[in-house]
């Protein structure tokens, strides 16, 4: 096995994997909070959250979408640095492209909707219109998370199989897929930071170029 020098052009997609995580977890969950009651709580607990803090949650929005953005360029890096590694590298350069889109898709829907439901609701409608909102928060960030376990999962099997990253980070990220999905019907998110963890640590070692390629014939 060798060390894969990293190009200019896939260094600035780490770089933006890197910044895109780091704003998507810094505008969601530091600035806006993302909506931490659930449907059940009061109604008049739900309104103020959606209500008393809108340049809060316009703020972290925004930060968050334009972290999802960057995201689409990390997409587009890693479609190009497995798309070098023969027939196998390009199957999942495409797989970890869609995932890595819809993870975006999904960074921009969740921003797209907190900014919404921030907007000033009149208050003859504020009660009827709050329970199917906060609903609705409970799985609008769905696709975000899809997105992130399929990345992760595949950057995984990349890992593992062309050597995107060290086999160690390979078989830590499918543990965590594994844990993540086991965790889903329990509603806790802690699996779901785990991966978003180890996509920043992965940003890491791409960016300082220690990703193993297995010698084997073109």
């Amino acid at each position: 096995m060798a060390i894969e020098a990293v190009g200019s052009s896939d260094r600035s997609g780490w770089w933006f994997g890197l910044a895109g995580l780091v704003l998507v977890f810094v505008g969601f969950f530091g600035i806006d909070g993302g909506g931490s009651m659930g449907p059940d709580s009061p109604v008049a607990e739900l309104a103020a959250e959606i209500t008393d803090s809108p340049t809060r949650v316009t703020v972290g929005s925004t930060v968050g979408i334009v972290g999802a953005l960057a995201l689409v360029v990390f997409a587009a890096a890693l479609r190009m640095r497995l798309g070098r590694e023969g027939s196998l590298g390009e199957l999942l350069a495409l797989v970890a492209f869609a995932f890595g889109i819809i993870m975006a898709i999904g960074g921009v829907v969740h921003g797209s909707f907190r900014m919404a439901t921030s907007e000033s609701i009149h208050p003859n409608l504020l009660e009827d219109a709050i329970l199917p909102l906060s609903i609705l928060k409970e799985h609008v960030s769905d696709l975000f998370m899809l997105g992130a376990v399929g990345l992760v999962a595949t950057m995984s099997v990349a890992s593992l199989s062309v050597g995107l990253l060290p086999r160690a980070y390979g078989w830590i990220g499918l543990a965590l897929v594994v844990a993540t999905v086991a965790l889903i019907p329990t509603g806790l998110g802690v699996g779901g930071l785990t991966l978003f963890f180890w996509l920043i640590a992965a940003c890491g070692v791409l960016i300082r170029g220690r990703s193993e390629i297995h010698a084997r014939p073109r």
